[in-house]
């Protein structure tokens, strides 16, 4: 363990090098994160011309409660698709978002639908990083079509954070980068503050119903691995961030001044969300925060799909030991909190029926139990639908994406189960 220490301090000692030679290679003036708010970028940021919405000053928990929002969707592999540095609605094999699938989603039930976004390739040069118009409308077209269903909405930066593995990024919001050399965090941190003040711009008209997420699991390509010792760096650099989204949205005033924001600890883990080195960010308005982690344990049956089966009574207790921990530090101190993302793959055994059966009942018990889990102490669980029934991939497709129906009687009985564990007592 020592050595291998010794093997990561030297690997980050040499990131940091090289970081450092490109940053003074590269030349152009740093600017302090916080003099975003003030920028005044050469093309005024853009403001949809949707009407303005009355807000309803409530509090996060109240507006949540009242609402009745118990059951949540992903529109996962759509707008977050990317490919080659560019983001691209259809380039991981989903069709364009369409009305018929938002009112599919509302009609089987479920109440509030998470949009991820990913931005790169539409992001221009600093210092205004403007973002293209016909992303931002995009964007907006999706988020309205669900607001037409009568769905509640929130929106991201997904996989502008990606990193691939090891020390391998793909996105320009690199924790790793930004965490080790200090000019690295300057330069992202000004564009990541100037990214969300001009997507708080455009939406700012709209109201409580629309929320933001600053971002997705965000890691340094460990996947939350590590020790809280080695991942501090890491662990500062979010909860800036998380400071500098909240200043960025309150900055852009009118709506936006008590618009509902979602927080996630390090790669959105249980640990690192309930750990006391997460800390949540001061706010100008008070108890508008919702905390949200994901959930596909245990791997090797919610994402893998190496083991067909779950349900023993050691499986249900280590959901119990996951979940009750967040009522007590959030959800009792008026913090509402989401299971951003939870799910277990399509498993298939074309050989072997009887195992295929086995996997398809334990799918269909975990599922009952994540969400009935959820509501038990007091969550809202957002089931993760990448669209994705066939292939080598994940298959968590649900719905047809053309239409909104299930895609299946499988899919079907799967939807009713959900809704059915947190809505059978309302």
């Amino acid at each position: 363990m020592k050595n291998m220490k010794v093997v990561l301090r030297g690997k980050f000692l040499l990131l940091a090098a090289c970081l450092l030679l490109a940053a003074c290679a590269g030349g152009g003036k740093l600017r302090d994160p916080e003099a975003a708010y003030k920028h005044s970028p050469k093309t005024p940021d853009l403001i949809d011309d949707f009407p303005l919405e009355p807000m309803s000053g409530k509090t996060a928990a109240e507006y949540l409660r009242d609402e009745n929002i118990a059951a949540g969707w992903n529109l996962g592999n759509t707008l977050e698709s990317w490919s080659n540095g560019r983001a691209g609605e259809t380039l991981w094999g989903n069709p364009r978002v369409t009305q018929a699938l938002m009112d599919g989603v509302k009609a089987a039930g479920f109440d509030i639908v998470r949009i991820p976004v990913t931005w790169m390739g539409y992001i221009g040069e600093a210092p205004d990083h403007t973002i293209a118009e016909s992303r931002l409308k995009r964007v907006g077209d999706v988020v309205k079509m669900a607001h037409n269903a009568g769905l509640k909405v929130i929106i991201n930066t997904h996989h502008d954070g990606v990193t691939e593995g090891g020390l391998k990024d793909s996105g320009w919001l690199s924790i790793m980068n930004a965490s080790y050399v200090e000019d690295e965090y300057k330069k992202i941190s000004w564009q990541f503050a100037r990214v969300w003040i001009q997507i708080a711009q455009y939406f700012r008209n709209y109201g409580d119903w629309l929320m933001f997420e600053p971002f997705n699991e965000l890691h340094d390509g460990g996947w939350g691995g590590g020790t809280p010792e080695s991942l501090a760096p890491q662990m500062e650099t979010l909860n800036k961030w998380n400071q500098i989204f909240t200043d960025a949205v309150r900055s852009t005033g009118g709506n936006n001044e008590t618009r509902y924001l979602v927080y996630a600890g390090y790669c959105t883990k249980v640990e690192h969300t309930l750990a006391d080195y997460f800390v949540l960010p001061n706010d100008s308005s008070p108890d508008r925060k919702i905390v949200s982690f994901h959930y596909y344990d245990p791997f090797e049956f919610g994402i893998a799909g190496r083991r067909p089966t779950w349900g023993t009574d050691g499986d249900k207790q280590k959901v119990e030991l996951d979940f009750a921990p967040f009522m007590e530090r959030f959800v009792n101190n008026n913090i509402p909190v989401i299971v951003g993302e939870c799910g277990a793959v399509l498993q298939l055994y074309p050989s072997n029926p009887a195992m295929e059966e086995n996997a398809y009942q334990s799918r269909l018990a975990y599922l009952s139990y994540i969400y009935a889990a959820s509501k038990k102490y007091g969550m809202i669980p957002f089931y993760w639908d990448n669209g994705s029934t066939r292939g080598g991939g994940e298959k968590f497709g649900l719905f047809r994406r053309i239409d909104g129906t299930p895609n299946s009687e499988i899919s079907e009985t799967l939807i009713k189960a959900m809704i059915q564990a947190v809505k059978e007592t309302q």
